[in-house]
C-alpha cells in the first residue's frame, strides 16, 4: 500500500463488484414487477416488500464498495445474498442461476480476502 491506498486491483475489482450490484438492486426497483414475480415464483415469502427489501440493500452496498467504505463487511454479505440467490433461484430456475450467483459470490469472498486487514509484523 502506498500512501495508505487500497492496492489498485482490489479497487478495480471492488468498483466493478459495485456496478454489478448497482445493476442488479436498479433493476429490482425499475422493473419491480418483474422482479415480484420472480420472488413470488421462487416462493418466497411478502415477494413485494422483499424486492424492495433487496433491492436497497444491493444499492447500498454498492455505493458503499465504490466509496470503499467497509469493503470487507459488504463484500461478506453480499456473498451471503449471492449463496442464498444460489440456493433459492438455482433450486427453482437452474440455468444461468446456477452459474452467475456463485461466480459473484466467489468474487465476493475474493474482494473480502484481499481487504483484510494487513498483519504485517515490523521487524528492527
Amino acid at each position: 500500500m502506498t500512501g495508505g491506498q487500497p492496492p489498485l486491483a482490489r479497487t478495480i475489482l471492488a468498483f466493478a463488484l459495485g456496478i454489478v450490484f448497482l445493476a442488479t438492486g436498479s433493476s429490482k426497483l425499475i422493473d419491480h414487477s418483474a422482479a415480484v414475480a420472480d420472488f413470488e415464483r421462487w416462493g418466497l415469502p411478502a415477494p413485494s416488500a422483499l424486492t424492495v427489501a433487496v433491492g436497497i440493500f444491493e444499492l447500498c452496498a454498492a455505493a458503499l464498495l465504490m466509496a470503499n467504505i467497509a469493503t470487507r463487511r459488504v463484500a461478506l454479505l453480499l456473498a451471503c445474498e449471492m449463496a442464498a440467490a444460489f440456493a433459492i433461484a438455482g433450486r427453482s430456475d437452474g440455468g444461468i442461476q446456477l452459474v452467475v450467483p456463485p461466480a459473484v459470490a466467489a468474487l465476493c469472498l475474493v474482494l473480502a480476502w484481499a481487504s483484510r486487514p494487513s498483519r504485517r509484523v515490523v521487524t528492527r
